[in-house]
């Protein structure tokens, strides 16, 4: 077995193979998965209403619309099934210098220690399961990239990172609904911990919600004049009992639901959902890491990586924390996004404590080791 993974991932000799993985199979998709199948099938429905319209009304143009309608439902289906050519087939390989991810004759590799830290967002409904991103990132401005590595849909993700970090998880490793004080390394101590203490939203929040309520506007302006529009065809002679007056009924109600839907979600996401995200936040700091956990995910940074911490004002007399990463081989310093023109969502879950108010108490402890951090970037 472990000759023919040396020859299938294309091993340097002196390599010694940890961990062996592949995706969970059966596992139900969420997220993008799911919604851009369903944009396209509602597109589809839509386009197909107008098609039929456009042919009982005789305009010979139903021929072309007909088959963008087609084309928009295989490509919704196509949507839905690629996940089991793209995600199933993977396969993961952890030795002791590397992370492979490895699907047919694409392979891509990550050295573990340049790992500046590592995201889990667990699954909804499956329990035990989640997707275990690993980031290098370096460096900040111009020259802005970052390197990822995404395994999906591993049991246990978070002992896999254990492995990866080189340490030994607890025996509760795999549970992602207890806290993560329960689920931390053997040995580990927490040294400090808190949660946001403002209002739990952000500019990009605010931005969100502003956009969603533009499309909310219109969506309903867009269902109001149509409404019009239908009462003036009947007014003119076209009949209700008529398949033109259906059709068109049709089209008008799935294409202003749709719009209306997505402008609400976006006022949710925006307002409510990140609300009662903030309010599930957690921060921990322990003896060698820090640990971030909003809802269904988790992020992890190892304390040597972390150089400085940019503050940045909030309200009040709360900041919100920019951890400074440095990285082996890096040639500048990540900066989290704190120079960014507008801050990074609070739903991706990066090295940042928003609305911290202690944040004293923090950096002393944070900076309070013996060991130096890591620097080796230019």
């Amino acid at each position: 077995m472990s000759e023919s993974l040396h020859r299938s991932f294309r091993l340097l000799p002196s390599e010694r193979v940890l961990w062996h993985g592949k995706p969970r199979l059966g596992v139900s998709r969420q997220g993008v998965w799911v919604v851009v199948p369903a944009s396209f099938i509602i597109l589809a429905v839509i386009v197909a209403l107008f098609a039929g319209l456009i042919a009982a009304a005789g305009i010979p143009a139903v021929r072309s619309t007909a088959f963008l309608a087609f084309y928009l439902l295989v490509t919704g289906i196509a949507a839905w099934f690629a996940p089991r050519a793209w995600l199933d087939s993977c396969e993961y390989l952890i030795t002791d210098r590397h992370v492979i991810w490895k699907r047919g004759q694409v392979r891509r590799v990550i050295d573990r220690s340049a790992i500046s830290y590592g995201r889990i967002r667990w699954h909804q409904s499956e329990p035990g399961v989640g997707s275990l991103e690993l980031v290098r990132a370096a460096p900040f401005g111009p020259l802005s990239r970052r390197q990822r590595l995404l395994l999906h849909d591993l049991e246990a993700p978070d002992r896999v990172y254990s492995l990866i970090r080189g340490t030994e998880p607890t025996d509760f490793a795999g549970y992602g609904d207890l806290p993560l004080t329960d689920r931390l390394d053997r040995g580990e101590q927490v040294l400090w911990g808190s949660a946001p203490a403002g209002y739990r939203i952000g500019r990009s929040e605010l931005i969100t919600s502003s956009v969603g309520t533009v499309v909310l506007a219109v969506g309903l302006l867009y269902g109001h004049r149509m409404a019009n529009l239908l009462l003036d065809l009947e007014r003119v002679g076209l009949p209700v009992q008529s398949w033109t007056w259906l059709l068109l009924f049709l089209a008008i109600v799935i294409s202003a639901l749709a719009i209306t839907g997505v402008g609400a979600w976006l006022v949710w996401r925006g307002l409510w959902g990140s609300r009662a995200a903030g309010s599930s936040t957690e921060y921990i700091l322990t003896d060698t890491r820090v640990l971030i956990r909003r809802g269904e995910t988790e992020l992890s940074v190892d304390r040597r990586r972390i150089v400085d911490i940019a503050e940045l004002p909030c309200t009040g007399d709360l900041r919100n924390l920019f951890l400074i990463l440095d990285g082996l081989g890096a040639t500048a310093l990540d900066d989290s996004g704190a120079l960014s023109i507008l801050p990074p969502p609070r739903a991706a879950v990066l090295p940042v404590l928003y609305e911290v108010r202690d944040r004293e108490l923090f950096r002393r402890l944070l900076f309070s080791t013996t060991e130096p951090p890591l620097r080796d970037a230019a």
